[in-house]
C-alpha cells in the first residue's frame, strides 16, 4: 500500500488532525449524552413536536391571515351596532316599557276605548284626546311594526352577549391585527426558537444518534498516555512472555546483534514511551535454535516490553501513535505467549513499514510505502471475529479474513537488530496507546 498519493491529495489525514478527531469524538459522545439528559432538550423536543405540527401551523396561519371582517365576532358586533342604530327599533324598545304604552293598552281594553270613535267625545275629554294622539303617534306605529318582529329579541340577546367579559375579550383579540403575538402558542413558538438557537441544541440535532451509539459501543479498555516515569509503575513488563513458565523471559536471539536489557532501555520521557537501542558491549542470554539458551557477547542493547500479566484482549480496536529513529527493527505487535498467533500492527525493518498477521501459512500482510516512519503516525488494527483491518491514520492499508486469532492477545513493543543489518542506535517512540472493545 503506497500512501504517497493519499498524502498528496489530502486523502491521508495528518496525525494531528486524526488526534483532534479522536479527542473530538470522545468529547462529542460525552456532550451528546449530557445534552440528551438536559431539561432544555426535553422541553425543546416537546415544543418541536407541537410547533411543527400541521395543526399548529394551520392555526398560526389562520390567526395571522384571517380578516377581522370575516370573524364571527365582527359579525356579532356589526349586527348589534346596526340594530342599535335602528331608530325605529330603539323607539320600540323604549316604548315597550313606557308608562304611556301601558296606560294606552289598559285604556284600549276598557269600555271607554269606543269613545275614540266620537270626535265630540275626544274634544270634550283630555284623557281621550291624549289616547287619540298616542294612537296616531310615531312611537305607537313603531310599536305596532316591531311587536311581532324577532329583531327586539335579537337585539336584547346581542346586547347581553356583547356586554359579557368573554365577548369583550374575543372582540379585542380578533380586532387586533397583531393577535397572533398575544397567544400562548406564539409564546411557545418564541421559546421553541430560543431553544433551537442554543449551541447545545444545535449540536445535538446535527448528530447522528445511530453513529453516536455505534461509537459509544467502543469503550476504552487500555489507555497509556505515558504519564509514568518508571517501568515498574506502568502496565508493562520487560522481556518476552511465555505460557511455559520454564522458559527464560529475559533473552535475545543468537541471530540478533542487540541484547534485550531487562527494561533498562525502556521508559517514559517527555510523555512518551521510549525504547532506546544503544551501542554498548554486554554479555547476555540468547536463544540459539540449535543450542538452546547460550551466553553471547553483544555490541548493542535494546529492549522488549509487554502487557501479558496486566492486559490481554480478544478483538477490538488497537491504536498507537508511533515514530522511530535508526535503520533497525522497531515493532508494535500482539502476542499470545506462543510462537503464534502474532499480529503486527506496526513493524519497521530498517527499510520498510509492514503490517500483517503471522500464521502457520506465513506472513499475511503488506508493505506500507509513501510515509516516513520518522514522523508520528497513528497505526491501528480493527479486529473482529471475521476480519483484521489495518489503518495508518484514517486510511485502510490492508485487510484479511484468514487465520483470525481466537484468543486474547497482549501488547508488545520491541526494537532489535538482525544479523544481516549493519546495526545502529535507534529509538522507538510511542506517544500513546489506546485499546477499545465493542460494548
Amino acid at each position: 500500500m503506497n500512501l504517497f498519493f493519499k498524502r498528496l491529495t489530502g486523502g491521508l489525514q495528518s496525525t494531528e488532525k486524526m488526534e483532534r478527531r479522536i479527542l473530538a469524538d470522545e468529547q462529542r459522545i460525552a456532550r451528546y449524552r449530557q445534552v440528551e439528559q438536559s431539561e432544555e432538550l426535553k422541553e425543546y423536543l416537546e415544543l418541536k413536536k407541537v410547533v411543527e405540527s400541521k395543526e399548529f401551523q394551520q392555526n398560526k396561519y389562520n390567526l395571522i391571515h384571517t380578516n377581522y371582517k370575516n370573524t364571527p365576532t365582527h359579525n356579532t358586533i356589526s349586527t348589534y351596532k346596526k340594530l342599535l342604530n335602528d331608530k325605529q327599533l330603539q323607539m320600540f324598545l323604549e316604548m315597550e316599557t313606557s308608562k304611556r304604552l301601558k296606560d294606552y293598552l289598559e285604556f284600549r281594553n276598557s269600555e271607554n276605548y269606543i269613545k275614540l270613535q266620537s270626535e265630540k267625545e275626544v274634544r270634550n275629554s283630555l284623557e281621550l284626546k291624549q289616547m287619540a294622539d298616542f294612537e296616531k303617534s310615531a312611537e305607537y306605529k313603531s310599536y305596532l311594526n316591531y311587536r311581532n318582529s324577532k329583531l327586539p329579541a335579537q337585539f336584547k340577546e346581542l346586547s347581553a352577549e356583547v356586554a359579557t367579559d368573554e365577548f369583550k375579550k374575543q372582540h379585542a383579540f380578533w380586532s387586533n391585527p397583531n393577535r397572533w403575538k398575544t397567544t400562548d402558542e406564539y409564546q411557545q413558538e418564541v421559546r421553541y426558537k430560543q431553544l433551537a438557537a442554543k449551541a447545545d441544541i444545535i449540536f445535538y440535532m446535527k448528530q447522528d444518534g445511530d453513529e453516536i451509539a455505534r461509537m459509544e459501543k467502543l469503550h476504552a479498555t487500555f489507555v497509556d498516555e505515558c504519564d509514568w516515569l518508571k517501568l515498574s509503575e506502568s502496565s508493562w513488563k520487560p522481556g518476552f512472555a511465555y505460557n511455559n513458565p520454564k522458559l527464560i523471559k529475559q533473552h535475545s536471539f543468537a541471530n540478533e546483534k542487540q541484547a534485550n536489557n531487562g527494561g533498562r532501555n525502556a521508559g517514559a520521557m517527555d510523555g512518551k514511551i521510549q525504547l532506546f537501542t544503544k551501542q554498548e558491549k554486554v554479555t547476555a542470554t540468547a536463544w540459539d535454535a540449535k543450542k538452546g539458551f547460550i551466553s553471547k557477547d553483544f555490541d548493542y542493547t535494546s529492549d522488549i516490553i509487554q502487557t501479558a500479566d496486566s492486559f490481554r484482549q480478544k478483538e477490538g480496536v488497537f491504536m498507537a501513535k508511533i515514530r522511530i529513529e535508526g535503520n533497525i527493527h522497531h515493532a508494535f505487535w500482539l502476542g499470545s505467549g506462543e510462537r503464534l498467533p502474532m499480529v503486527s500492527i506496526f513493524h519497521y525493518n530498517g527499510k520498510n513499514i509492514t503490517v500483517g498477521n503471522y500464521t502457520n501459512d506465513g506472513f499475511d500482510g503488506t508493505v506500507v510505502r509513501g510515509i516516513s516512519p520518522r514522523k508520528y503516525f497513528i497505526y491501528s488494527l480493527r479486529w473482529t471475529d471475521r476480519e483484521l483491518v489495518w489503518l495508518v491514520n484514517n486510511v485502510e492499508v490492508y485487510r484479511t479474513t484468514k487465520n483470525i486469532p481466537n484468543e486474547k492477545l497482549f501488547l508488545a513493543l520491541s526494537s532489535f537488530i538482525d544479523e544481516n543489518q549493519r546495526g545502529s542506535e535507534g529509538l522507538l517512540s510511542v506517544a500513546w496507546i489506546r485499546v477499545y472493545e465493542q460494548g
